[in-house]
């Protein structure tokens, strides 16, 4: 060899030992793991960093196979990658793989691997380049896991989960499974089709959600929900209404998105319009309420206009409809009362308003009418009412009804229409009951008296002014003073004389009559104590009863604890009630009370009544007292007697004494004997007056009785 070409070859071999330097110190450098493998699998060549990461010696790599430290799962996979590599199939191969670490812990690797061949083409060594991708693959598998539960959470969800782009024609970016459960459409459909939306939202809402939508975007990303509640259709064409809460957000590339939750809030939208009904309704019969009829009519008000016709209210009342209560019980009531509002409805227009304004009252308006077509309304309420069985669970019964017409004026509201329909149906009631009346202004004067009566008649009973007067009831037999009948008697400052007949239906209807009928038992029986111990006498004291005393579960005891404080017998105090009250089942229940202490009960007015024949022995009484209109036609031209007769006689058969009411003249008195009453009371034996001028005994009565004959 020449010296130049030994000085060539010496350059060339400083100029490869330096590249082998260089490449070392790149092999040692690198910040991955690198290791060469030769064609028996052992790692000849290995780094640092790969040293570190599986934590074996060089040594240990030379006599190791790859196989060794990897897992069993990814040999296969790795070895048909060096196959098709040696093959000349591919060139190199990439693959995440698992090594197991000198200290038996598996790592997670992403390795390359290619191949260098020798000069004739045959596979010299394999190099490696691993990194530890462990981390990633623990946050990878975390990921996974946390979508996996949210996947899950909002799949199963009951609600629809949904990202979208804004605005009517945006596009559904993910919808969740339940809104083929909610609609009718898969996810997949909804995403493909950006009009589904658009399509199936009520049109009637369409324009409002899209105007909330519309000021979220403007104001951009916020974390504040914000909803719409709608309703939309199903693709069977049903309804249903859904509430849409979303916030608006950026998504990766910086776009603003909706992501939201569609709820099907149809049940609680059902009930929110039950509730909602039930509020202005009446529960039993499904009418309006109070409420929504006055504000049917406040409507009716702001749109009528001067002239013949406007609104009219009519208000009607059920006649005697506390007896149906009183004897069949108050389930039977209602569905009596339910029937009635059927009838009254049957009646109405189309554009009418029939409503229940509680018990057993109803009210009607009328939007426009005449004063002509109300009445031909009212007549037809009446006619469906009045003398028409209802049936009920164990029979029928018949209610009439009254009726109150008001007509709209200039300046009347709600209220004033309602007044003043009520006080023409108490016109009607007292006129006869069963027809109609129509409000004149006249009535509210009416009502103002009445008011200032129960104003002076409630100063009057608290301070214990209404007096009594006596009557005596005479033995017709003897003259003896049999019984006093206690008579309220009210003269006001400013109103005068008030009747009985006028203050006590105030006195009842004004919630004063318990307090003014016991004021009345226990004077009447002080009195006659008195009178009793004056005169050597023995009479027993009559009290009218009012219906609403009766229905006091304490007026029994009070009744007894009166008898006692005054040291009189209970059969000193006869108590007179009306025979409308004697078939009534919670008054008989209150007198047979009563008469089990020994007080006694008496019919009043005996004849004008309802008392079947066949239940009068039945009903708790002692006494018949016969009303002065059987007295009074005797003697006089053309009067018959024949009825007076007949009822003194069934008495005298059912063993009740009688006392005639009305006794104004001889020949009545001489009659009333003839036909053996028992006892008389009336203006020829005696007036009304203070106890004390009553003696025991009329004097010359058997004079008078001679002389009537």
């Amino acid at each position: 060899m020449s010296e130049s070409e030994a000085q060539r070859a010496t350059e060339h071999a400083d100029a490869t030992v330096a590249r082998l330097t260089q490449l070392e110190m790149i092999l040692k450098l690198a910040p991955v793991g690198i290791g060469l493998v030769d064609e028996h699998g052992r790692t000849t060549m290995t780094n640092g960093v790969l040293h570190r990461m599986l934590g074996y010696t060089t040594e240990e790599f030379e006599t190791l196979s790859w196989a060794d430290y990897t897992h069993p799962d990814d040999i296969p996979i790795n070895a048909e990658y060096s196959r098709r590599l040696a093959a000349g199939e591919i060139d190199r191969f990439e693959m995440e793989k698992r090594f197991r670490r000198k200290d038996g812990e598996w790592i997670w690797t992403a390795l390359t691997v290619s191949l260098v061949r020798n000069a004739d083409g045959s596979p010299a060594y394999e190099i490696g380049i691993a990194t530890d991708i462990t981390e990633r693959k623990r946050l990878e598998h975390e990921l996974r896991a946390a979508e996996e539960r949210y996947r899950v959470l909002v799949e199963r969800v009951p609600a629809v989960v949904y990202s979208a782009e804004p605005g009517e024609s945006g596009r559904w970016l993910y919808v969740s499974p339940q809104i083929e459960a909610m609609l009718g459409f898969t996810a997949q459909e909804w995403m493909d089709d950006p009009t589904l939306w658009h399509r199936q939202v009520d049109p009637a809402a369409l324009d409002g959600v899209l105007e909330i939508e519309g000021r979220m975007v403007e104001e951009g990303p916020s974390t504040e929900r914000r909803g719409a509640t709608y309703r939309m259709f199903r693709r069977d064409g049903s309804a249903l209404w859904v509430r849409d809460d979303a916030i608006v957000t950026h998504n990766h590339a910086g776009e603003l998105i909706m992501q939201g939750v569609l709820l099907d809030v149809t049940p609680e939208k059902s009930l929110e319009a039950r509730l909602g009904h039930e509020a202005h309704h009446d529960s039993l019969t499904g009418l309006p309420n109070r409420g929504l009829f006055r504000k049917r009519v406040d409507e009716a008000l702001a749109k009528s206009v001067d002239g013949d016709r406007g609104p009219v209210v009519l208000f009607v009342d059920l006649d005697n409809f506390k007896n149906v209560n009183d004897t069949f019980g108050h389930a039977s009531g209602d569905e009596v009362i339910v029937a009635a509002a059927r009838r009254i409805k049957a009646c109405t227009r189309e554009d009418d308003v029939a409503a229940r304004l509680g018990g057993d009252e109803f009210a009607l308006v009328l939007g426009e009418a005449s004063a002509a077509e109300a009445a031909t309304l009212a007549d037809r309420i009446l006619g469906s009412l009045n003398g028409r069985p209802i049936p009920f669970t164990g029979g029928t019964v018949i209610v009439g009804a009254s009726v109150g017409i008001a007509v709209a004026e200039t300046g009347d509201t709600a209220e004033t229409l309602l007044r003043n329909a009520d006080l023409a149906m108490y016109q009607a009631k007292a006129r006869g009951r069963g027809r109609h009346a129509t409000y004149e202004p006249g009535m509210h004067e009416g009502a103002v008296e009445q008011f200032r009566l129960a104003e002076a008649l409630q100063r009057a009973v608290a301070a214990g002014e209404i007096a009594l007067a006596f009557q005596p009831i005479v033995d017709l037999r003897s003259g003896e003073v049999a019984g006093i009948e206690a008579l309220g008697r009210w003269s006001d400052p400013e109103l005068g004389y008030v009747p009985p007949s006028v203050f006590i239906p105030v006195a009842e209807q004004a919630g004063l009559i318990h307090e003014l009928g016991k004021q009345v038992v226990v004077r009447a029986c002080a009195e006659l104590a008195r009178w009793r111990e004056d005169t050597g006498g023995d009479a027993f004291v009559t009290v009218n009863v009012s219906p609403l005393q009766l229905e006091d579960e304490t007026f029994p005891d009070f009744v007894v604890m009166v008898l006692h404080d005054q040291g009189i017998e209970p059969s000193c105090l006869v108590l007179e009630v009306t025979e409308g009250l004697l078939l009534e089942e919670g008054s008989r229940a209150t007198l047979s009370a009563l008469r089990a202490h020994g007080v006694r009960v008496a019919i009043d007015d005996f004849g004008t009544g309802y008392s079947s024949l066949s239940r009068l022995r039945d009903l708790p009484v002692d006494m018949m007292k016969i009303d002065q209109a059987f007295v009074s036609p005797v003697g006089s031209d053309g009067g018959d007697s024949a009825f007076l007769h007949a009822i003194i006689g069934l008495a005298r058969t059912l063993g009740l004494p009688t006392v005639a009411e009305g006794i104004e003249s001889p020949a009545q008195l001489e009659e009333v004997r003839t036909a053996q009453c028992v006892y008389g009371q009336g203006y020829l034996l005696a007036r009304p007056g203070p106890i004390d001028a009553i003696p025991a005994a009329l004097p010359g009565f058997a004079d008078a009785s001679a002389s009537a004959r």
